[in-house]
């Protein structure tokens, strides 16, 4: 699920950060009335704390406020307010000159898929995320005599949350600046960089000819992979709060879109009517960007459903959005996606699920639901819960992409991680049929709980982890839990 980025700082420290937040009063009011609430309490909203905003552009701001993450806190806000407050809490006027980029490779480089690659969200369609030795051209030997190389510095912002690709000796890797950047892998020198519209936090997925992503503003991109030049791009979604968050996968000519319904920060406005949007996933023509497919993972459409104490109206169902990228199965031409909760009443069976689609048609073959009846925004974290569903969650989405994986004996499974910490194995070919369930990680809601992998290690939660090795018949598995307890950071 998407969460502010917390902020590991208390705000005593901001006397220590440096000058005064802003000297203009009208800024520093509006902050108080409008936005206090929230970014003073990071640690409980998970907004990110005034120290953070500081290393933001003022136009950036603007623009978070006007179409951006906060376009519904910023909506009673005239112009010369959303400017003012811009200031104050960057600490520098609108049309400070940005650092000049630096760092240009000298020779434009040819571009091909040749060398070792980790194209993508995953190195392959399956989302293992693994990568044999000899394709890396890295052992584990060698991983604890790395040492660094060089460093890029992204301008202008206070995260980069994009996994980088690396693919024909470049990285390309994205920024909350509205910028995603083609680099050399050896040097760090920079080939290129390409401004979106809004800010992209998906990894790329690279072809010998494009690179392809996704802002958070529902647009989908396709540019040059050598020179960064655009080639198209398609806005998939015509919800004011739908953004890309998972990566878009490339396969057969066609680019596989995950479609996230961003609403559950802005439900925490009062004035906000929760809630309208809805997880989809688009299939586009790779070469052209045209729509073949977009499927809804709920078919229903959003209608009035209630009211607010307030009065406002509210909306269902909606959110089961898609957070991660889609898992292509290749053998039986399906798409696997897992989802997340609902955002406002009544709940759906396709939320907390993981949905099997046709990958030509996009006819949704089966739907395997983990949690029912979650119904969660961030409303419910606010005194007033003004629009926070009667259920309060649990806000147990499938926030990681489903994985497949065939075991030794021939079976394929569905590994499937849930921020209920707990970790499930579903055969593909019987409908998503649970074949064991294990919990290895406690219930902490507004956390991913865990990754999970074939025979791969990641972490739960707090540093502790857990080495996962599938049994050869797939029928349990020995997680167990208490490792937690058991085992130190």
């Amino acid at each position: 699920m998407d969460r502010y980025q917390a902020v590991a700082f208390s705000l005593v420290l901001l006397a220590a950060a440096g000058p005064a937040l802003g000297a203009d009063p009208d800024g520093a009011a509006l902050y108080r009335e409008h936005c206090a609430a929230c970014h003073d309490a990071s640690a409980v909203t998970r907004a990110p704390a005034p120290v953070a905003l500081r290393l933001m552009t003022a136009e950036n701001i603007v623009r978070s406020l006007e179409t951006g993450t906060m376009k519904a806190q910023g909506a009673p806000l005239a112009a010369a307010q959303k400017r003012a407050l811009a200031e104050f809490l960057a600490g520098k006027s609108t049309g400070t000159p940005s650092p000049t980029e630096a760092g240009l490779c000298a020779a434009h480089a040819g571009f091909s898929l040749s060398g070792p690659a980790w194209n993508g969200w995953s190195a392959d369609l399956a989302n293992t995320r693994f990568q044999p030795e000899k394709t890396a051209g890295l052992s584990a030997a060698l991983v604890p005599k790395l040492k660094l190389k060089w460093a890029f510095a992204f301008p202008n912002t206070f995260t980069a949350n994009g996994q980088p690709t690396i693919a024909g000796g470049r990285i390309f890797v994205p920024s909350a600046n509205r910028k995603v950047y083609s680099l050399d892998a050896q040097t760090g020198c920079q080939y290129w960089s390409f401004e979106t519209e809004a800010p992209v936090r998906t990894a790329i997925s690279v072809t010998d000819k494009a690179a392809f992503f996704g802002d958070q503003r529902a647009n989908a991109y396709a540019v040059d992979a050598s020179t960064g030049a655009l080639l198209w791009t398609v806005h998939v979604d015509g919800h004011p709060r739908a953004k890309i968050v998972g990566a878009p996968i490339y396969y057969g000519g066609r680019v596989f879109v995950p479609v996230t319904a961003g609403e559950e920060g802005p439900a925490m406005s009062p004035a906000y009517e929760c809630c309208t949007g809805r997880g989809s996933l688009v299939a586009l023509d790779a070469a052209t960007g045209k729509q073949i497919w977009k499927t809804y993972t709920i078919a229903e459409e959003p209608h009035i459903v209630g009211k607010t104490k307030a009065g406002r109206p509210t909306w269902g169902p909606s959110g089961a959005s898609i957070w991660s990228a889609p898992t292509l199965d290749v053998e039986r031409q399906v798409i696997y996606v897992g989802t997340g909760d609902n955002f406002s009443n009544p709940p759906t069976n396709t939320s907390d699920a993981v949905m099997a689609l046709d990958m030509n048609t996009g006819k949704v073959l089966w739907v395997k639901q983990l949690t029912a009846g979650d119904a969660y925004n961030m409303a419910c974290s606010m005194p007033n819960k003004e629009s926070c569903p009667a259920s309060n969650g649990p806000d147990f989405d499938i926030g990681a992409s489903p994985i497949l994986v065939t075991t030794g004996s021939g079976k394929r499974v569905l590994l499937v991680s849930q921020k209920s910490g707990v970790a499930r194995a579903l055969d593909p070919d019987k409908k998503g049929e649970i074949l064991w369930e294990q919990r290895v990680g406690r219930r902490r809601a507004g956390r991913d709980s865990m990754g999970f992998g074939f025979r791969r290690q990641e972490h739960v939660r707090g540093g502790f982890r857990h080495r996962v090795r599938l049994p050869r018949d797939q029928t349990r598995s020995d997680l167990d839990a208490r490792c937690e307890e058991d085992r130190g950071p």
